[in-house]
C-alpha cells in the first residue's frame, strides 16, 4: 500500500513543541508521509508569541509548487495562518484539491502572547464551504463566532458554509475533556477523563492525526475517535522536557485507557451504568427467530442464545419471548434482542440492543432489573457509544460478508476481530457476527475472541444437529 502524502501548512515553533513539528511526528506515527508547507516562522517560548515571521505570498507559493510537484495529496492540514495575503493563498489551494481539508484555526498560542489579527476570521469564512472539518478550541470559537455556546456556534458556522466542526473542549472547567462534534447529519459528545498534563500542540496533533485518518478512508467519525485516542496516549505518556510536558508519538496499539467515550447530550457526559457482568467467553452463540428454535437448540447444549424476532404482533412477541425464556434453565444466557420490557418481565438472562435502539431503551430501568446489556458496534465511533455505557459484552460485526441481515458495512475481517479482542482484554467480552460458519469459527477463534454469534450456519443446515455439535466441538477443541 502507498503512503498517504499529507500537506501540512502552518507556522514553524522555534521548540519543536507544536505547529509543523507536532504535525509530521503525528503524520509519521500514522504510517502516513508529510510534506510541509511554511507560512511562518514564529518566534515564541514558554513566554508566549512574540513575533509572527510570516513569508511573503511569492515564497510561500514557490515552496506549495515544489511540495507538490512529486506527490499526489490526499489530505490537507491547515495550522497557524499569519495574514490575510497567506490567507488568500492557502484558499487557492485548497481550492486546487479535491481531497479532505481539516483547518485548526490557530488564533492564539497557549502559552499567551501575541495574537493573529482578527482580519484573519474573514479570510476564513471564505473558505468554509471548501473545509471538510474546522477544529477549534472553546476561545477560538468564541472568537471565530462571537458565541460561546457550543452548538449555537456551530450553527452559525454552518450558515457560512461549513460542513462539519469538531469544537475542543479542553478549556473548559471540568473533570471531562469534552468535544463537540457535528455534521449536520450527526452530532455527538466525545469525551475522556481530563489530564493534568499540560501539553503544548495537542491541538495540531488531534487535526493532523484526523487528517491521516481521513486518507486513509475511515469515516469522519471513526477518524475523531482514533485521533482523540491517539491523544490521549501521548498525554498520558508526555515526558517533562525543559519547562514543558513534551507529547510521546508513537505507533503502538491502543489501549482502553485511551479511549474516549461518546453520547449524544452534554448532560449524560460521565454518566454510565453497571451491568452485571457476562462470562469473557460466551462460546457458540447462535441468534434464532423463534422459540422453537430456542428450545431446540438449548437441547443440543447450546449454553448462549438470542431470540431475535421481528415484523410480529405484540402480543405473538410476548408470548414466543415468554416460551423462550421458560425453555431456559439457569445455566443458559438467553438474550433478547431489543425488546427489553418483555426480557425484563420474562426473567430473561440479558437484553441485545442496536446502536439505533439505544436511543429509546430505558438503559436504568435495565440495568435495575439486572439484565446483563449486549451493544452491537461496527465501527470505533460506535465502540466508543458502547463503551459509554458499561455494556455486559460489546459485539462486532459484520466479520464476513452474511446475507442473514442487510448491512451498510463492509467486513470487519479477522484482523480487526484480533484487534479488538486485544483491546477489550478482560473488561468486556467480544462476541464477532456476521458471515460465520464453522470454518472460520476455527479460524477466529486464533484471534482469541470468546465468542461467535451465527445463524444460517445452524438454521440452514441440513442438519442443525450435526452443525451445532461441530460448533461445539470446534470452540472446546
Amino acid at each position: 500500500m502507498t503512503k498517504p502524502a499529507i500537506l501540512l501548512i502552518g507556522g514553524v515553533d522555534p521548540q519543536g513543541c507544536a505547529g509543523l513539528s507536532a504535525d509530521i511526528q503525528t503524520v509519521s506515527a500514522h504510517g502516513c508521509h508529510a510534506i510541509s508547507l511554511v507560512t511562518c516562522l514564529t518566534e515564541q517560548t514558554s513566554q508566549g508569541l512574540t513575533a509572527l515571521g510570516a513569508l511573503s505570498t511569492t515564497e510561500f507559493m514557490a515552496q506549495y509548487q515544489s511540495a507538490i510537484a512529486d506527490f499526489d495529496i490526499q489530505a490537507i492540514k491547515i495550522g497557524l495562518i499569519p495574514d490575510c495575503a497567506i490567507a488568500g493563498c492557502v484558499a487557492q489551494i485548497v481550492g486546487k484539491h479535491q481531497v479532505p481539508v481539516i483547518w485548526d484555526p490557530v488564533l492564539a498560542s497557549t502559552s499567551g502572547g501575541l495574537q493573529v489579527g482578527n482580519n484573519i476570521q474573514s479570510a476564513l469564512n471564505s473558505v468554509l464551504a471548501k473545509i471538510t472539518l474546522l477544529t477549534p478550541n472553546l476561545p477560538e470559537l468564541k472568537q471565530l463566532t462571537g458565541i460561546a455556546n457550543m452548538e449555537e456556534a456551530t450553527q452559525q458556522l454552518f450558515a457560512g458554509g461549513l460542513q462539519a466542526c469538531l469544537v475542543k473542549g479542553g478549556h473548559a472547567e471540568s473533570q471531562w475533556a469534552t468535544d463537540y462534534f457535528d455534521d449536520k447529519a450527526s452530532a455527538f459528545y466525545c469525551y475522556s477523563a481530563m489530564q493534568s498534563n499540560k501539553v503544548r500542540g495537542t491541538g495540531c496533533v488531534l487535526a493532523s492525526s484526523i487528517a491521516c485518518h481521513l486518507a486513509l478512508k475511515h469515516d469522519i467519525r471513526d477518524a475523531i475517535v482514533l485521533a482523540k485516542a491517539y491523544l490521549n496516549r501521548g498525554i498520558r505518556q508526555a515526558k517533562t522536557l525543559g519547562p514543558y510536558a513534551v507529547f510521546e508519538h508513537g505507533m503502538a496499539d491502543i489501549v482502553l485507557t485511551d479511549m474516549p467515550k461518546l453520547c449524544y447530550s452534554a448532560d449524560v457526559v460521565g454518566k454510565t451504568f453497571n451491568f452485571p457482568k457476562c462470562p469473557l467467553r460466551l462460546g457458540i452463540y447462535p441468534v434464532v427467530d423463534s422459540s422453537d428454535w430456542v428450545q431446540k437448540l438449548t437441547q443440543a447444549n447450546i449454553k448462549t442464545i438470542q431470540l431475535r424476532i421481528k415484523d410480529m404482533p405484540d402480543a405473538q412477541k410476548s408470548a414466543e419471548i415468554k416460551e423462550a425464556a421458560n425453555c431456559c434453565d439457569a445455566s443458559i444466557a438467553f438474550f433478547v434482542n431489543d425488546y427489553w420490557q418483555q426480557a425484563i418481565a420474562h426473567n430473561a438472562y440479558g437484553v441485545h440492543l442496536g446502536q439505533e435502539d439505544l436511543h429509546d431503551a430505558n438503559l436504568m430501568e435495565i440495568e435495575l432489573a439486572g439484565l446483563r446489556l449486549g451493544i452491537s458496534t461496527h465501527s470505533y465511533w460506535e465502540l466508543a457509544r458502547a463503551l459509554a455505557i458499561n455494556p455486559s459484552y460489546i459485539a462486532l460485526g459484520p466479520v464476513f460478508a452474511t446475507t442473514s441481515k442487510e448491512m451498510p458495512w463492509i467486513p470487519q475481517g479477522v484482523e480487526r476481530v484480533r484487534q479488538w479482542e486485544q483491546l477489550l482484554g478482560d473488561e468486556y467480552p467480544l462476541v464477532a457476527i456476521g458471515g460465520i460458519d464453522l470454518p472460520r469459527a476455527r479460524q477466529l477463534k486464533q484471534t482469541g475472541v470468546g465468542s461467535v454469534a451465527m445463524i444460517s450456519a445452524i438454521t440452514q443446515a441440513e442438519d442443525y444437529r450435526e452443525a451445532t455439535a461441530a460448533l461445539l466441538a470446534c470452540w472446546r477443541d
